[in-house]
């Protein structure tokens, strides 16, 4: 029979050995097979089994297309598909209507695949969301203003993770944070009352970020983390996501939705584009950071140049004067007692001592060290200067001192720095011509890792800020480049008074310190000055965190109660999470946000305190637990079988006794 079906439909195919090949009689059992046939399947018996027994319907199965084989005389009946993408085409051999067997073909790899119209959504988003990082890249290298960059991002972001409205806050050192909104179609009402919302939930938010480094999901469901936020922006969803750069929190991205809810995908692209902002952010601090430092070290380099030159001149003119000084002495001696000879020479050894002065000043300006060490405090010496001024700058003029109360104390000479600070303050007074302010400030500053792009001339440290600042005439950009050259002034010779800038320049440097000017003209003038502060060295002690790093999570169904505790807790510089249940407390846990500690109400409905406090030692959660009841008797009770109870507070609170327990178990 096998023999009169392979001659009679020509199957020049059996030949073939890539692929498995079998024959069937018209009763649909095997009567022939190639090795490879066998291979594929894997059974040691083949011969006489049937089709269907061979190729269970439970793992072969039908593609959604059929193609029709191209040989003759054979009439394509069904095609399979197996889970590992094989396919098994079946052809029946016909003879006028009558069928003389089957014809069975395995393909070892097919290119014919199925694809599930979301795998299919799936791609075009994938690629579109390709195409979009290219045009933001793009635009990220040839935009300069980072406000138009991060509304460009938010536009692409809304579109491609499908929100409503997308925000951008660009975090500030000791600045208001900048806002950047896009919403095209208006979902947002009022932007104020959403500035005012997230400026809330900034403490909470920046300390999510950085404990949990990723983005925050958040739903309007009562007990959700953000569900405030949520509401406030009008949304049945929001993502948030931050933008580090090394670890520094630089902005943060969140987008809305007004009816339903974000995927993982859309978290999974927003996270690319939080990146690509921080990129951008980064970018622009760094071109911010070279810009300032071409600046300062040009005008150093210029000042070095001049200080080596004044300081060689000053040398030969301290040569020039001590033969001066020298022929003095001797003509004082020689010369007869003549009343208009000594006058002369009084006159030439008074310009003497003034040109000694000036070389002087020289010296300090090429090569600043300084004079005797001393601990000078700060808050002593500003005080004298106020003293001075006030008693003798004219009344029209006011002085203003602002100061901290602590200042850190220098290491120098406290003579010279009262000289440039009042040095300045005389210039302030010459400046203005008629009513006019000086405000003498200083306040104590720390240079670190995450303010030091604005500081780039100081090194990381502990510094004393001060500043002198009027609202005079001011100085025109082409005298700022030169205010600190040797004689320069823009004073008329008969008014001038006091030291050159050159000269406090130097007394700066020599204390390690750096002095800056900002002026613009008839708006006023301020000099900046910063020295470091004096530490004595002493043995390294832990200090312990901040209240403000701190997160305490307070539950209390008493709404009143619960907010008035918040806000006194809040005032101490802690961070605080209020919920009003037990089941609530689980949820915030759950969700990764690192918490401190934990005050439970003890009568809370659905999950009392103490049941709460039990799911929680089985989650295996470890920070201090205080428990707080209105029964004295409870208090007894759970002291002496706490179950995970680190202290318990009874009400009503004495806030002082609760911060001092607070503090102890943090």
């Amino acid at each position: 029979m096998l023999s009169k079906i392979v001659s009679k439909y020509a199957l020049s195919d059996l030949l073939d050995t890539e692929n498995g090949l079998a024959i069937a009689d018209p009763n649909q059992k095997i009567i022939w097979y190639n090795k490879s046939f066998k291979e594929t399947l894997g059974l040691k018996i083949i011969k006489g089994k049937k089709i269907k027994d061979l190729f269970p319907a439970s793992t072969w199965h039908k593609p959604p297309a059929h193609h029709k084989l191209n040989q003759s005389k054979i009439k394509f009946n069904e095609t399979l598909i197996s889970p590992d993408n094989k396919k098994l085409e079946i052809s029946a051999l016909k003879n006028e209507n009558k069928i003389d067997g089957y014809y069975l073909k395995i393909l070892k790899e097919t290119q014919e695949k199925i694809i599930n119209p979301l795998d299919a959504e799936l791609l075009n988003r994938d690629l579109s969301f390709q195409n979009v990082l290219q045009e933001v890249l793009s635009i990220l290298v040839t935009e300069k203003s980072i406000s138009t960059a991060s509304e460009e991002i938010l536009k692409r972001c809304v579109a491609i993770c499908r929100g409503n409205f997308g925000i951008a806050i660009i975090f500030k050192e000791d600045k208001k944070n900048e806002y950047v909104y896009f919403d095209e179609y208006q979902h947002l009402k009022n932007k104020k009352d959403a500035e005012k919302e997230i400026k809330a939930s900034f403490l909470f938010l920046k300390k999510w970020f950085e404990v949990n480094k990723h983005t925050l999901m958040a739903t309007n469901e009562p007990g959700n983390i953000a569900y405030n936020l949520t509401g406030a922006l009008q949304s049945q969803s929001l993502l948030a996501s931050p933008c580090f750069y090394n670890d520094r929190l630089l902005a943060a991205i969140i987008i809305g939705k007004g009816k339903s809810i974000f995927s993982s995908l859309d978290l999974n692209y927003l996270e690319k584009f939080a990146m690509l902002l921080a990129l951008a952010i980064n970018s622009d601090h760094n071109k911010e950071l070279n810009n300032i430092l071409e600046s300062r070290l040009q005008q150093a380099q210029k000042l070095e140049t001049i200080g080596k030159l004044t300081s060689g001149m000053a040398h030969d003119f301290n040569n020039l004067l001590s033969s001066i000084f020298g022929s003095l002495n001797l003509l004082k001696k020689r010369v007869p007692e003549n009343e208009n000879a000594f006058r002369l020479i009084d006159n030439i050894e008074n310009c003497s001592i003034r040109a000694k002065d000036l070389t002087k000043g020289l010296l300090t300006f090429g090569k600043p060290t300084p004079k005797r060490k001393e601990i000078i405090k700060p808050n002593n010496l500003l005080n004298e200067i106020s003293k001075v001024v006030t008693q003798t700058f004219p009344k029209i003029i006011k002085f203003e001192l602002i100061s901290e109360e602590c200042l850190h104390n220098l290491l120098g000479n406290s003579t010279e720095i009262y000289q440039v600070l009042l040095n300045l303050c005389v210039n302030a007074k010459e400046a203005i011509e008629n009513e006019g302010k000086i405000v003498l400030s200083a306040k104590n500053l720390h240079v670190n890792e995450h303010n030091l792009i604005r500081y780039p001339h100081l090194s990381k440290n502990n510094y004393v800020w001060f500043s002198v600042k009027d609202n005079g005439s001011g100085i025109s950009e082409e005298n700022i480049q030169k205010i600190f050259e040797p004689y320069f002034s823009t004073k008329e010779k008969e008014t001038g008074s006091g030291l050159g800038l050159y000269v406090s320049y130097g007394i700066i440097k020599a204390h390690e310190g750096y002095i800056e000017v900002s002026s613009k003209p008839n708006r006023g003038t301020e000099f900046n000055i910063y020295l470091p502060s004096f530490e004595p060295v002493k043995a390294e002690e832990k200090t312990p965190p901040a209240p403000s790093e701190k997160i305490i999570l307070l539950a209390d169904d008493e709404m009143m109660l619960r907010d008035l505790l918040g806000e006194l807790l809040e005032s101490q510089g802690y961070n605080v999470i209020r919920v009003a249940s037990g089941k609530e407390v689980l949820t915030v846990l759950t969700e990764e946000l690192k918490v401190d500690l934990i005050i439970i109400d003890y009568n809370m409905p659905e999950m009392n305190g103490l049941e709460c406090i039990r799911k929680i030692k089985e989650l295996n959660f470890k920070m201090p637990i205080i428990l707080s009841t209105g029964s004295l008797s409870a208090e007894e009770k759970f002291n002496s079988n706490s179950g995970g109870i680190s202290s318990v507070l009874t009400k009503p609170y004495e806030f002082d006794t609760m911060l001092n327990t607070i503090q102890k178990l943090i």
